[in-house]
């Protein structure tokens, strides 16, 4: 008899907890992960070609901001000693080879600097890159580096009327926050402070979303040991499986999609036009599909 009460009281639990409502938690970024990693190189310089190779190698995905206009050229820069520094540009017909598994995004057509030049000579520097860029990739731009960093709130909100939807600083946080303005996304550090971030990062275990976000340029790595420590960084990294490796464009999409979530009364809906999305919720992770709602806890 004391069986037969064990096995009813059992069977009505297991009924009333199948059939209750599970509660939101959070977005998490996709298949439940909340690190994320971020690399951002600069110019275009024939030195893409092997730092692209390496992030292959490891299964990481960078952005790549480049210049249009000096595409397969080489370019000179005068530097404030009097040298001048020689810089080579992929060509124009390799950026689909050299970028086949990563973003490719605006870099300014000239890289000139945006604080000193008019609103039309920056309208004309970016609109000529992204132009030139799509019809050399066939792709949709949507991320870019400011040339030297130099933005304001000015700049920041003349390039958004461009449809761009982030733009990189060089003002590096030495934190793992996500930014309060996607127009002025000011990174973690430069590439080479990475090693003193990848432990710290690969340990960090916290339930809120957080972003890894390394900048540089790929002609510094003339460096051996600048060189080495990229190496050390994209392999050990690279094993890491709680870590989304993702383009500055489709994370921003993420985190837009996410923005676009509704949750009213208890009801999560996934709005038809939007991407899916992942929410953490008191049973597991589960992909909220465009279109798709779920009924939880209020």
């Amino acid at each position: 008899m004391k069986r037969k009460v064990i096995v009813i009281f059992t069977f009505i639990y297991c009924l009333v907890s199948c059939n209750e409502k599970p509660s939101f938690s959070s977005f998490t970024y996709p298949n439940g992960r909340t690190k994320a990693l971020i690399l951002s190189y600069d110019d275009g310089t024939i030195q893409d070609i092997e730092l692209a190779k390496l992030f292959d190698k490891y299964n990481l995905v960078g952005t790549f901001n480049l210049n249009s206009k000096y595409l397969g050229v080489t370019r000179g820069w005068p530097q404030q000693n009097g040298d001048t520094i020689y810089q080579k540009y992929v060509p124009k017909d390799s950026l689909l080879v050299i970028y086949k598994n990563h973003e490719i995004a605006a870099h300014g057509a000239l890289h000139k600097n945006f604080i000193g030049i008019s609103n039309e000579e920056i309208l004309e520097e970016i609109n000529t890159d992204i132009t030139s860029l799509e019809k050399l990739t066939d792709r949709k731009i949507i991320s870019m580096a400011y040339p030297f960093g130099s933005t304001n709130d000015t700049i920041a909100n003349l390039i958004a009327s461009t449809g761009i939807k982030n733009g990189r600083t060089v003002n590096d946080t030495y934190t793992y926050d996500l930014p309060k303005n996607y127009m002025i996304w000011d990174p973690t550090c430069h590439d080479s402070k990475v090693l003193d971030h990848l432990d710290p990062y690969l340990e960090l275990n916290k339930q809120q979303l957080s972003l890894f976000y390394v900048w540089g340029h790929s002609w510094e790595f003339g460096n051996k040991e600048r060189w080495d420590t990229m190496v050390t960084f994209c392999k050990k990294i690279g094993k890491s499986n709680d870590i989304w490796s993702v383009g500055h464009g489709e994370f921003t999409n993420y985190l837009l999609a996410t923005q676009n979530i509704q949750i009213e009364n208890n009801q999560i809906l996934n709005p038809l036009d939007n991407l899916p999305v992942w929410i953490k919720l008191s049973n597991g992770i589960q992909k909220l599909y465009p279109g798709e709602s779920l009924t939880i806890k209020q």
